[in-house]
């Protein structure tokens, strides 16, 4: 049972002689120590005894629960300063238990505030809502409710009466924005209100001539971004959602805003347009640096050709000299002691002498070398290649290499086969002899075939051979063939030169690790040869 302390009642004010009549109850609320104190209609208005004091907590044991909380919650706006009235309807139980409607209206005591929030107090009366007035008791509730999210909310709301050329309201909101009371903002003429920073001049200009364009009867909305100057000194940045609101004559009467402060996000702003401005430089002066690397890269690279190219011509210059001087020099030596040989052979012959035969033998092996330097020779130092005969070419080299290694090499394919100079016709010749050569010498192959395809634009080599498989399979094209096939440089050569005919290349262990593949594939008109012509 809710227990009511009998102490004095509070008296009514002398000149309120509607509450002695009607269900009306003066109130006060001490907040610092939760207790209520009431008149003489509190109790009778409920259907119980008369009641002067009550804590608290018997008051909230005759509400409903979720009422407690949302009263709870506004007492602490006031405590905290936030707010200094409380509005509000709430239902309570009266002495045959059914919900009684009360209205709750009250005002912070300022006489009774102190230092540290302490002994803050509210004045204010209960008034017991009858059924027959619900829809004006619905009104009333609704306007006041409307009015406290109106102060209670941290954005500016303004009406300015633009006749009168002053504020007629102004929100908590907007006095704290900028820095005033409310007093002041409304004793001020608007015209001399307005104190926005210089460089904003421009857009106020286009806003009040926008004004009086439209100023047609009608009402129209506009929003902007400004710089305002406060009491301080310092500009702070806001912005303004406002309406145009016409008179009954048509002619501008109000103008009802909705704004805030905004002058973190400006700060944010202003940080991401130095950020971007910064990155924008850091940008520029990153390509700068790019394509500046670019020509040095592109400088070296050209070097870098330059210098493959001459060390390509050396090369074959070189193979080319040993070539003539195996034939011009040397097989000719041999040839003169082969002819002496065969002289003193024949003269030892008539005489009968026994070592004749070893003689012949040793003929024999000479005639045998002169054959092979000849082969090697023109291997080294091969005729002009005509590029309509790269066929012939390389048959004629799968002989050679079988005289001179005696091992199986043979050509399979047209030997017609076009291409689009001589320099092509070299590469192609130089890659084919490369493959085989380090078939016989890494792979110790004892078969090898070339097998030469051609259409209108494609022209493909194929060189298989027996011999031992790859370590690495490399089944990439260009230098990536090369690092993971091994970094000899009879491959770096067969690399390049394929490039220089702007095709591609692949080194493979045949299926079953039988032998080990080499495919060239190259354009037979898409190459800029003469990037590494020979001498």
């Amino acid at each position: 049972m809710t227990s009511f302390l009998q102490e004095d009642f509070l008296d009514l004010p002398s000149a309120d002689f509607v509450a002695s009549v009607l269900p009306i109850s003066h109130f006060q609320l001490d907040l610092e120590t939760g207790v209520f104190s009431f008149d003489r209609n509190f109790g009778p208005m409920l259907g119980r005894p008369a009641t002067a004091r009550m804590t608290m907590d018997d008051f909230f044991a005759i509400a409903l629960p979720y009422e407690r909380k949302i009263i709870e919650l506004k007492l602490l706006t006031i405590k905290q300063g936030y707010s200094s009235t409380l509005n509000i309807s709430i239902q309570l139980l009266d002495s045959a238990g059914i919900m009684q409607l009360l209205e709750w209206s009250s005002v912070v005591d300022s006489a009774a505030r102190t230092e540290n929030c302490a002994g803050i107090r509210l004045r204010g009366i209960f008034r017991h809502v009858s059924d027959s007035n619900s829809g004006q008791r619905d009104l009333v509730q609704s306007e006041r409710w409307f009015m406290e999210v109106l102060e209670e909310s941290p954005h500016a709301l303004y009406r300015i009466d633009i006749k009168k050329n002053r504020f007629d309201y102004v929100s908590k909101g907007f006095a704290n924005a900028l820095g005033m009371t409310r007093e002041e903002i409304l004793a001020t003429p608007y015209t001399e209100f307005l104190k926005f920073h210089p460089d904003d001049a421009d857009q106020l200009i286009k806003v009040r001539d926008e004004i009086y364009k439209n100023q047609n009867g009608g009402r129209f909305t506009m929003y902007m971004e400004f710089r305002f100057l406060l009491k301080t000194g310092k500009y702070v940045w806001l912005n303004d959602t406002f309406t145009i609101v016409p008179g009954p004559d048509g002619q501008l009467a109000y103008q009802v805003g909705f704004g805030s402060v905004i002058e973190e996000r400006k700060q944010l702003e202003e940080q991401l347009r130095q950020s971007n401005e910064l990155l924008e430089e850091r940008v520029k002066q990153r390509t700068i640096e790019l394509h500046q690397a670019n020509e040095t890269l592109t400088r070296l690279m050209g070097q870098r050709q330059e210098l493959e190219k001459k060390l390509l011509e050396i090369s074959e210059r070189e193979r080319r000299f040993m070539g003539r001087e195996l034939h011009d020099g040397l097989c000719q030596q041999i040839v003169g002691v082969m002819c002496m040989f065969e002289a003193v052979r024949t003269r030892l012959a008539r005489k009968k002498v026994a070592e004749e035969s070893e003689l012949t033998m040793m003929r024999d092996f000479l005639q045998d070398s002169v054959m092979q330097i000849r082969t090697l020779s023109r291997g080294l130092c091969p005729l002009a290649l005509d590029p309509h005969s790269v066929g012939a070419a390389l048959s004629t080299l799968a002989v050679q290499t079988s005289v001179l290694y005696k091992i199986e090499c043979r050509f399979s394919g047209s030997v017609n086969v076009s291409v689009a100079d001589a320099d092509a016709a070299l590469h192609l010749y130089r890659i084919t002899q490369e493959a085989i050569q380090n078939g016989i010498r890494h792979g110790s192959a004892q078969k090898i075939a070339i097998d030469l395809t051609a259409d209108d634009e494609n022209i493909s080599i194929t060189i298989e051979n027996d011999g031992r498989p790859l370590g690495v399979v490399a089944d990439e094209l260009s230098t990536r063939a090369v690092s993971e096939a091994g970094s000899g440089l009879g491959l770096k050569l067969i690399d390049y030169r394929v490039g220089l005919l702007r095709g591609t290349w692949k080194i493979e262990n045949q299926p079953q690790n039988a032998g080990v593949r080499l495919t060239i594939h190259a354009p037979i008109y898409g190459g800029s040869y003469n990037e590494a012509t020979v001498a």
